[in-house]
């Protein structure tokens, strides 16, 4: 008898082990990771995945505005086949995302100045895109003179603590060098370009000023997430130098997308080792701003 519940509990404990997981691909969005990685460094093609997951289940009516597209592989997997006008100001995003197929128009401009349509778009997202924006409220007021009355706007913004569970910082903190650690977290931003960093309140009152009214505010990527981001930030500095040299992040995506399974299972270990090394600590490292049109 003892045996025969020893064996149920070991079955019932694998049964448990496999559904966490599972629950865990789909929080960081495994099935879009393959055609991510085919054209994207591991760290951004992650973070990438984790916000397509997080865009399940909220609705975006055509036409959409897409502000600050990049090479457009998020609006070819987020909303495939659905009539999408793209916004960048770098004309050699612009030219990638040409090649997606993915927008019915691509305007390469600034969102600030643009002159885009009046009360058009039926709803709009910016998927980390605003925080670079010097003029913010320039930028918001275009979005909101595009919408129509009602229309949903969703923002994908970093938070202010996003490089809290960064892993070499807290190595160097570990180590005593707080003062290297926040020069690290410090150049992080600057090497994103990051000009807007905030809490959810003051987010929630800039839109509101700007003309719109906040739904909800929900709190992505995890402390797991951001440590397996670091971690493949040093692998991803080639795809930098690649981009630089040819415009775009990699080369053979047809063999990055057959070594994608093995990325995903080194990325799932890496953040489930992270997440449950202290899970009474949590962590946000991006919102997601639901928000609509008055």
């Amino acid at each position: 008898m003892a045996s025969r519940r020893f064996e149920g509990s070991t079955t019932s404990d694998s049964t448990n082990k496999g559904q966490k997981a599972e629950r865990l691909d789909a929080l960081l969005g495994m099935e879009w990771f393959p055609d991510y990685f085919a054209y994207a460094p591991g760290a951004l093609a992650l973070r990438e995945c984790v916000r397509l997951a997080a865009m399940q289940g909220i609705e975006l009516p055509e036409p959409i505005l897409d502000v600050g597209c990049g090479d457009g592989i998020f609006a070819r997997l987020c909303y495939p086949d659905r009539q999408v006008w793209g916004i960048d100001i770098n004309p050699t995003e612009i030219r990638r995302a040409q090649s997606t197929a993915a927008y019915s128009t691509l305007i390469c401009g600034n969102i600030v100045t643009c002159d885009l349509p009046k009360s058009y778009f039926r709803s709009a997202i910016a998927n980390c895109s605003l925080e670079h924006v010097p003029d913010l409220h320039g930028a918001l007021r275009t979005i909101h003179q595009a919408l129509v009355q009602g229309a949903p706007f969703v923002l994908i913004v970093p938070t202010p603590t996003w490089t809290q569970e960064l892993v070499v910082p807290k190595l160097l903190e570990g180590l005593g060098l707080s003062t290297l650690a926040r020069t690290y977290r410090d150049a992080l931003d600057r090497v994103f370009f990051h000009v807007h960093l905030y809490d959810a309140p003051k987010w929630r009152s800039i839109l509101e000023e700007a003309g719109f009214e906040v739904e909800s505010v929900k709190g992505i990527v995890s402390k797991g997430v951001t440590a397996a981001f670091d971690l493949l930030l040093y692998p991803s500095a080639i795809g930098w130098l690649i981009k630089q040299l040819t415009g775009r992040w990699t080369l053979l995506p047809g063999l990055r997308r057959g070594l994608a399974p093995l990325f995903w299972a080194l990325i799932h270990a890496t953040v489930a080792r992270f997440e449950e090394s202290d899970p009474s600590r949590d962590h946000a490292g991006e919102f997601v701003i639901c928000a609509r049109k008055r």
